[in-house]
């Protein structure tokens, strides 16, 4: 379940998850207010999905696992959005893909240069059905980070 979430990642989870339970389980309350230090802003609606999803026991209250899955999953919702915003940003004809022009316009536009050869490598390192562009499947794979880019969660 966590594979996107690394072992010390898990490890400060789980001192976030220790510090504001003491081994009482976790509610909604709690995880709002573990949202709201983390600067992730999510509805009431949701948080009850997640708990309510998420208890193992069905006592509307989250073990460690219960929560580390609900991490991982809101992790990997917060990444994958952020991945699609930036995909939005490089396909500037909106076509739904990215192609070595649009690549060479956000390079040019952050202030650098590049040449043909690099864009052609750009391109074919994330290229995989060999069509010399990227779709958002394959810049997905490419972009998906491995790590939780947050703020530190214990107390």
């Amino acid at each position: 379940m966590a594979s996107s979430i690394t072992d010390v990642e898990i490890n400060q989870l789980r001192e976030c998850y220790d510090s504001y339970t003491h081994g009482h389980g976790m509610n909604a309350s709690t995880l709002a207010e573990i949202y709201r230090k983390a600067k992730v802003q999510v509805t009431q609606e949701e948080l009850d999905r997640q708990i309510a999803s998420a208890s193992s026991k069905g006592n509307g209250k989250l073990d460690f696992d219960d929560f580390l899955a609900v991490m991982t999953r809101q992790y990997e919702t917060n990444a994958e959005e952020g991945v699609s915003k930036v995909f939005t940003l490089l396909d500037a004809d909106k076509d739904g893909l990215i192609t070595s022009q649009d690549l060479e316009r956000a390079i040019v536009e952050f202030g650098e240069t590049v040449t043909p050869d690099e864009l052609k490598e750009m391109i074919m390192s994330a290229d995989v059905d060999g069509d010399g562009m990227i779709n958002y499947e394959e810049f997905l794979k490419v972009m998906t980070p491995s790590k939780v880019n947050g703020q530190a969660l214990v107390k």
